[in-house]
């Protein structure tokens, strides 16, 4: 005799609308193909690839002199490839000058923290503003009640901003009398405030102590469940495996493995890359 419970059960089973397929993967934002770079007779980057998907937090790593941060400055055209393409929000944008590609939302930060040194934290914070009215000499005595907006909002903006890295206690403080991590916590927040797509990191954790680097990892995870995408360079690989959901690895300028952080951590090849064994 059947248990009228799970005949009961197998029919509704039997009658349940199939499962519906799984999510789409994330668009492209920003994608390399075949970026190669030559400085002399040597070929530092060779025909490297790479793609970040909209939304994720993506690696790139390799051994020192992997051509890691070349590659960044192929994707933000601080220096221009010899050849290959780098397509960014659907264009190409390897014609395009820095600032341009900065206009267009793919920013970047540096391994060693770009501060203007004499000017307050502040200053460095509103510098970052793009488009100001009162940029123009003309529209200062023009349509000065827009500039006086404009400043207003943009110091809102940076005073939120400078709040949630742990800065705003130092706001008016000369950006040269911070350390190191704190310099890495400003360059951050200033890149933030032109609202980027897409923020290239150069190695946040280096010469930063555990506590700050627990901080920024705790930020970039924050701005990244807001909506924000992210590209990391970064040798520290308890960060790279805390942080990142793709990671690209790199060797003499050329692509060695891609995968999620466990398949690359566990790739004979990248062990080898890595250990020279």
């Amino acid at each position: 005799m059947v248990d009228e419970r799970s005949k009961g059960t197998e029919e509704a089973d039997l009658s349940s609308p199939p499962l519906s397929p799984s999510p789409s993967p994330l668009p492209s934002l920003l994608s390399a193909k075949a970026l190669s770079k030559n400085f002399g007779g040597i070929r530092v980057v060779d025909r490297a690839s790479l793609d970040v998907r909209q939304g994720s937090i993506t690696g790139l790593i390799g051994p020192n002199g992997a051509g890691k941060t070349t590659l960044f400055n192929l994707l933000s055209n601080f220096i221009r490839p010899n050849d290959g393409e780098v397509i960014f929000a659907g264009e190409p944008i390897q014609h395009l000058q820095p600032h341009q590609i900065a206009q267009r939302g793919l920013v970047r930060t540096f391994q060693v923290a770009r501060v203007l040194s004499k000017l307050s934290v502040m200053e460095n914070m509103l510098l970052a503003a793009q488009n100001q009215t009162g940029e123009n000499f003309w529209n200062v005595w023009l349509r000065p009640g827009q500039s006086v907006r404009e400043e207003r909002h943009h110091r809102e903006r940076a005073s939120e901003l400078l709040e949630s890295v742990g800065l705003a206690h130092m706001a008016q403080a000369y950006a040269g009398a911070l350390s190191g991590g704190q310099r890495k916590l400003l360059e951050m927040a200033r890149a933030l405030m032109v609202r980027p797509k897409l923020i290239l990191l150069d190695e946040p954790a280096a010469g930063v102590n555990p506590t700050l680097i627990n901080q920024i990892c705790d930020h970039i995870i924050r701005w990244n469940q807001e909506g924000m995408t992210f590209l990391v360079i970064e040798h520290n690989m308890d960060v790279i495996m805390s942080l990142c959901d793709r990671v690209w690895v790199l060797a003499e300028g050329r692509n060695l493995a891609s995968g999620t952080p466990a398949e690359v951590q566990h790739d004979p090849k990248v062990l080898e890359a890595y250990l020279g064994q």
